[in-house]
């Protein structure tokens, strides 16, 4: 039933735009971190970061996740022109207020995501069970397999109903998916995780 999910993209390289020095880090997400705020403080362009890591949602990270800053430049500053100063000022106003209000809304986002699914950081979950959600989502509860795996512990459908599910496995809270997996788990052992059950046994 359940099986690996590989999350892609945390390994990438980033390279943002503009010219200037290059540098090779991680970043590991703290707690209250943004996908902003991480891009400012190391001068990228935050929907640059997150093309090069591959987040398919940029208003989800996970506390613990690495995005890759390997080969981000440093940001220069826009040439000024000298012709139209006027008309040329009005334009970077209204573009640095855009980009404010967008980064403000990404942000806001990204707050109710993580306070909605920091998955097993804010769930009561046992070392062992921990271990499980790691191994199989990266320890994320909206994970999504394209095979058909959905969630903390990689539920397929058919399974998920079988122990009282209904819907999506991905988007029940993490409490429901851990509390779901310990009653599969009571009915068929580590089965159901051929790989990742090893820390149940």
């Amino acid at each position: 039933m359940a099986r690996t999910l590989s999350i892609a993209g945390l390994g990438a390289g980033i390279t943002a735009a503009g010219a200037g020095a290059a540098f090779a880090t991680d970043y590991t997400v703290k707690p209250g971190d943004t996908l902003s705020e991480i891009a400012q403080a190391n001068g990228a362009d935050w929907r640059e970061l997150a093309r090069i890591n591959n987040l398919k949602d940029p208003d989800l990270i996970l506390i613990g996740q690495t995005l890759t800053l390997d080969g981000t430049a440093k940001a220069t500053a826009p040439r000024r022109t000298t012709a139209k100063k006027t008309e040329t000022r009005k334009v970077r106003k209204t573009e640095r207020n855009t980009e404010r209000n967008t980064g403000r809304r990404t942000e806001r986002k990204a707050r109710t995501s993580r306070s909605e699914d920091r998955s097993s950081s804010s769930v009561n979950m046992s070392a062992a069970w921990r271990k499980v959600a790691d191994c199989e989502s990266s320890g994320n509860p909206r994970a999504v397999n394209p095979a058909g795996y959905y969630g903390l512990f990689q539920f397929d459908l058919q399974t998920w109903r079988s122990v009282g599910g209904s819907g999506n496995p991905a988007k029940a809270s993490a409490a429901e998916q851990l509390m779901r997996a310990k009653k599969l788990y009571a009915q068929r052992g580590a089965q159901p995780w051929p790989n990742c059950g090893r820390y149940l046994r």
